[in-house]
């Protein structure tokens, strides 16, 4: 059977790559994803065996995968089944088995003829290299012709897929350019908003799909102390909005108010030993305000004090609202968010900062520098205040670019 599909110029190239590693590299929206299911579907009907896809956790395969291949294949007619608890789509006469790259010592106990590998470049390096290794080792199923590992990833600074497609690339690795709007399916504003939300070097990477320095300059380049600072206090009874980060020892809280749409931090709090007394002190303080609480996500499944109930359940029964997502969001969504309230394209500030209060952010979003993966530095101390406001900004102000692009979906 063909598989016969519109894809843009560089899906084609990736489906058609005869090269043993290829690499779809990309900004976002070109069309990553889809361009692995058309490999993967061609390739599922072609002459090999079974088929690994991975991605970078479980809950992409239930979200992104396993929808899209349904699709695909309802919509080619062909009967298929399911196996959602070993991860697996039996389709004529093969397997897609679907794995995970959190942890690489799992990506064992099976053998595939080729693979695909959905955005390898969002790991740390040397995770991505254990992960790269392990996949090949994988692919030792006899087929006719040569057993291939194809990529679809967006750059993230100098990283694995730098490393392997173009500081150390050898004839076998192959790497295709697409960026953003080399896809037409995307929606009219989809480019404008990506330029309007990302500084430069960031557009590079993000939209045109080139390998930039990450690493350099500070992450909150955004951030002036003449431009943010305010004088801005407390008013009695006002709701505050509080971002939290747990960290025993380290807890950090940054106690934000809003005037006319704009978010400004007024007050602070450092070095908390645990959850309780954070609790404590915040009913102290603000006793006799409304207080909503912008935690990491992470803290509903962990406690500071090693305590059964988890330092969210215990925010909750201290009477406090709580606005948090299940789980926390890309690290680098999260600086996106906030630099762009600090100051957007158009030279708006959304985000202020009464510095004589808040004397730790300030001085955290203007010296927080990036460590060799491009992440923000932990080692300096600086990140757990700029977690605790992050948490908020994000949730008040994020940045929406979930592009549903509609992708032409004529099978046959």
């Amino acid at each position: 059977m063909r598989v016969r599909a519109r894809a843009t110029k560089p899906q084609t190239a990736l489906v058609n790559s005869t090269a043993p590693y290829p690499a779809f590299v990309g900004g976002y929206g070109s069309g990553k994803t889809h361009a692995l299911l058309l490999r993967t579907l061609t390739f599922i009907f072609g002459d090999g065996g079974n088929i690994a896809y991975y991605l970078p956790t479980y809950p992409l395969i239930k979200t992104i995968a396993y929808p899209r291949f349904t699709e695909a294949l309802d919509g080619l007619g062909v009967p298929y089944k399911i196996n959602k608890s070993d991860h697996i789509i039996d389709v004529n006469g093969k397997q897609i088995i679907f794995r995970t790259m959190d942890n690489p010592e799992r990506i064992v106990g099976y053998e595939v003829s080729d693979s695909m590998v959905d955005e390898l470049d969002t790991m740390p390096t040397d995770k991505a290299r254990d992960c790269w290794n392990r996949i090949i080792a994988r692919n030792r199923q006899k087929k006719k012709g040569k057993n291939t590992v194809a990529v679809g990833t967006t750059p993230e600074g100098y990283r694995f897929v730098y490393e392997k497609w173009v500081k150390e690339r050898t004839p076998s690795y192959e790497i295709i350019r697409a960026p953003t709007y080399s896809n037409p399916h995307l929606p009219e504003d989809y480019v404008d908003l990506l330029r309007e939300t990302y500084p430069a070097q960031l557009l590079e990477a993000y939209l045109e799909g080139e390998f930039v320095n990450l690493t350099s300059g500070s992450v909150y380049s955004n951030f002036s102390r003449e431009a943010q600072d305010v004088d801005t206090t407390i008013t009695k009874g006002e709701p505050l909005h509080i971002g939290l980060d747990f960290n025993i020892y380290h807890m950090a809280a940054v106690v934000h108010v809003m005037r006319k749409g704009k978010a400004h931090a007024v007050s602070e709090i450092t070095g908390g030993v645990d959850t309780p007394a954070v609790i404590k002190t915040l009913k102290e303080r603000y006793g006799d305000h409304p207080i909503i609480i912008y935690p990491d996500a992470s803290g509903g499944a962990g406690s500071s004090t090693g305590a059964a109930q988890s330092d969210i359940k215990q925010l909750k029964q201290a009477g406090f609202s709580i606005n948090a997502p299940r789980r926390n969001g890309r690290v680098k969504d999260r600086v996106a968010s906030f630099n762009r309230a600090l100051l957007d394209p158009m030279g708006n500030t959304r985000y202020c900062v009464n510095i004589e209060q808040c004397p730790s952010l300030a001085l955290s979003l203007e010296q927080q520098a990036y460590d060799k993966n491009g992440e923000p530095d932990k080692s300096g101390g600086l990140d757990h205040i700029l977690d605790a406001a992050g948490y908020f900004v994000v949730r008040q102000f994020p940045i929406k670019l979930k592009p549903k692009a509609n992708q032409p979906k004529r099978w046959s």
